[in-house]
């Protein structure tokens, strides 16, 4: 099973290659929360989430798997979408079927498009891709809505319409996330958000379900957002950072990892 770990910029790009992952997962959640400062409630555009993707797929080799919410339109803009991700440097484009705007996949009160209208966005996005290689992942918010029966006969739909890999998100019990895994058709992603509206299931168990996929979309946002106010606190607290500068990279490490010495090369 593939494990994608979250990563939304250069550095925690060059920080996950070089700690040894081996996929990147490319989110709107993060993009929204680290770049912009707003909520995943569909306030940020195609264009900003190309810009983020090629600034990653810059500074690392790893495979990119990008979120591309609801494919910012009907079939023309799926076209549009995946091939502006693919010359960004996405090997993976997710979609969902949620209506517009969309909402994180576990928040409340999201909505979602007909099965049919999801359909042909699929097929859109799998006939724009110039790479056949480009993997399309179909992503189904409905089980929230119209219960797993129809989360799952989706699934079904969507691997008709030629997406690779399938996902259904934030399925509320273990029974339902081993559900999934057996009786769609085609391989299967697992959202691993620790925070989030589904119980958390370790990789091997997925794995043993029939995973063949497994992000962790927003996990570097829940530390950063953690790490940064403790750092904020005790400047407030101490006007120093003193007390937590055992949990800093050194000035050095930070500019190894940037790769200063092949900038400097002659």
């Amino acid at each position: 099973m593939l494990v994608a770990l979250g990563a939304h910029d250069g550095l925690t790009g060059r920080i996950a290659e070089q700690a040894g992952i081996e996929a990147l997962y490319h989110g709107g959640y993060a993009v929204a929360a680290h770049h912009h400062g707003v909520p995943d409630i569909g306030l940020v555009g195609m264009s900003d989430m190309v810009e983020s993707i090629a600034r990653l797929a810059a500074v690392t080799s790893l495979p990119l798997l990008a979120d591309a919410d609801t494919g910012f339109g009907s079939e023309p803009g799926v076209r549009r979408t995946v091939r502006s991700y693919e010359a960004a440097g996405a090997g993976a484009v997710q979609i969902e079927d949620q209506a517009f705007p969309k909402k994180c996949g576990h928040m409340e009160g999201k909505r979602v498009i007909p099965r049919d209208e999801m359909v042909l966005k699929v097929r859109a996005a799998v006939t724009a891709r110039r790479d056949p290689e480009t993997i399309i992942v179909a992503r189904t918010d409905a089980l929230q809505v119209h219960g797993t029966d129809d989360a799952i006969d989706r699934c079904h739909a969507f691997a008709d319409a030629g997406a690779d890999v399938a996902m259904v998100d934030a399925p509320p019990t273990v029974e339902d996330i081993e559900r999934i895994a057996r009786e769609v058709q085609i391989p299967t992603l697992a959202n691993l958000s620790e925070t989030g509206r589904s119980p958390f299931v370790p990789t091997d168990e997925l794995e043993r379900m029939g995973y063949r996929i497994a992000i962790f979309p927003s996990t570097q946002t829940w530390l950063f957002a953690k790490a940064y106010r403790d750092l904020a606190e005790e400047v407030v607290r101490t006007r120093s950072t003193e007390g937590i500068r055992d949990r800093f990279d050194s000035f050095d490490e930070v500019n190894r990892l940037l790769g200063l010495a092949e900038w400097e090369q002659a």
